[in-house]
């Protein structure tokens, strides 16, 4: 039998995918990203104190603040990320999938119109500008570097995962995808950048933005195909 090929752009834990996938199907983790975090100090000195209310749309922000005294409010993109600031006994009060389905709470909420925005270096502006146009202050800082990683692929796969608009473009400089395999995503915001390249692909978005969710759809796509 011929093992179905899988590759995923960022890191995955040997033991989910071994549960997962068992020995019937070959996976490749090559991760398109690199994350350095900000040192805490760097952190600490941009962070506007007078401001109780935090943004965090990333998982990488949470890893950059552990052990850092942040009093208030957290506004969070992501179930995952949510869960891992709550472990950090943050105040979660405002969890949304999505900057766009975050950003009109943030406004139409009985919130101070000042922010601490904790993100990454190659950051969404959607959230910045529509809280701007509402006229409330945002104050960034940059908690986490994305650097790509670009390699060049000598072999093919069935199936390519992508988890941010980012790790695709940076796959996309070296390596080229057949519109015989198929490609899945972590969420829209990755599906539309690789739709601009990849039209007539077959992409498949998970309807939640989670790790899981993307492996139980290439799961489904396997199980199908026998």
């Amino acid at each position: 039998m011929v093992r179905t090929k899988i590759l995923f752009t960022k890191l995955i834990s040997p033991e989910l995918l071994e549960k997962e996938f068992g020995t019937d199907v070959e996976v490749v983790c090559k991760p398109t990203l690199q994350i350095e975090l900000t040192s805490k100090n760097e952190i600490s000195a941009q962070i506007d104190e007078s401001v109780h209310q935090f943004i965090v749309t990333s998982q990488n922000t949470v890893n950059a603040i552990q052990g850092l005294e942040l009093n208030g409010h957290f506004f969070v993109v992501g179930k995952k990320t949510a869960e891992k600031l709550k472990a950090q006994n943050r105040k979660v009060v405002l969890i949304e999938d999505y900057a766009e389905d975050l950003a009109p709470k943030l406004i139409s909420g009985n919130y101070s119109p000042k922010w601490n925005f904790l993100c990454g270096s190659s950051r969404r502006d959607l959230l910045v500008n529509e809280l701007s146009k509402a006229n409330q202050e945002v104050n960034q800082i940059i908690t986490y570097q994305s650097e790509q990683v670009v390699y060049q692929l000598n072999e093919t796969f069935d199936a390519y995962a992508f988890f941010s608009p980012l790790s695709f473009k940076a796959f996309h400089q070296q390596n080229e995808i057949s519109e015989s395999s198929r490609i899945f995503t972590i969420g829209n915001t990755t599906t539309s950048a690789i739709q601009e390249v990849y039209p007539n692909h077959e992409i498949i978005t998970a309807q939640t933005p989670l790790v899981e969710v993307v492996i139980e759809n290439i799961k489904k796509y396997i199980n199908d195909k026998k």
